[in-house]
């Protein structure tokens, strides 16, 4: 698939993804009266923190193992060169949700978390790139929020881990990329740092719309895949380290 990079920019901005403080934060406003509750301030700031990220790689499981599944409608997945980085991706997702579920994260989705998604996301290569390239760009800023506040709360084995984590959502966009054919995958020197004093349910909000059906998240409902399913996916693909 050949598409500039104004031609995306574009898009992400008819699909309500070019938000002002997140990349996703467009798609919150039409819902924010309900869903936002979710993510109000508790009593344990680190328990909050993980618990969106483990949120957040649900949601990206869910993501890659549809797009995967639904490769029939989505070239870009069915092309065979690709196939490896999604199910790669895939897999990553799932480990990172695995380690956040070990260290007590709760998910905000519930205990079986289903997600929307815009309008064509499974069905169009465009919608597919730019959805992908959303959510990892809202991924990376979320954790470079999460480095901060875990590192402020003393907790600098959960930053060190989220560093590890957001290294490996920066490669998983910079792959999107490559497999859309945009002329310079890696165009960022630095990533976008979340605006100043932002708190990680600040950029957090950037899940909201995925949570529940609305305008701008009509397709629906995935469910989080099972263990069994997603290994049936991934298995011999590649060896993760």
């Amino acid at each position: 698939m050949t598409e500039s990079r104004t031609t995306r920019r574009e898009f992400l901005k008819k699909a309500g993804f070019m938000g002002a403080a997140v990349t996703l934060g467009g798609l919150a406003e039409p819902i924010l009266s309900g869903p936002t509750k979710v993510f109000a301030a508790t009593a344990e700031p680190t328990q909050e923190i993980i618990n969106l990220a483990l949120t957040a790689e649900q949601l990206a499981t869910t993501f890659y193992y549809n797009g995967v599944m639904n490769a029939a409608t989505l070239p870009v997945t069915n092309n065979q060169d690709n196939q490896p980085y999604l199910r790669a991706a895939l897999d990553e997702e799932n480990i990172h949700a695995q380690i956040l579920s070990g260290a007590g994260a709760k998910s905000v989705a519930g205990d079986n978390p289903k997600f929307y998604f815009p309008k064509g996301t499974f069905t169009s290569d465009q919608t597919f790139a730019a959805v992908l390239e959303a959510l990892e760009t809202a991924f990376i800023e979320a954790y470079l929020a999460a480095i901060y506040q875990f590192a402020s709360n003393g907790r600098n084995d959960l930053a060190q881990l989220a560093g590890q984590i957001m290294g490996v959502e920066a490669e998983h966009r910079v792959l999107g990329r490559v497999i859309t054919n945009e002329s310079v995958p890696n165009n960022i020197s630095l990533e976008k740092a979340p605006p100043k004093g932002s708190t990680v349910a600040d950029v957090a909000k950037a899940l909201i719309p995925f949570l529940s059906k609305n305008d701008s998240n009509p397709d629906g409902p995935f469910w989080l895949p099972t263990q069994s399913q997603i290994q049936n996916v991934v298995s011999g693909v590649y060896n993760p380290n």
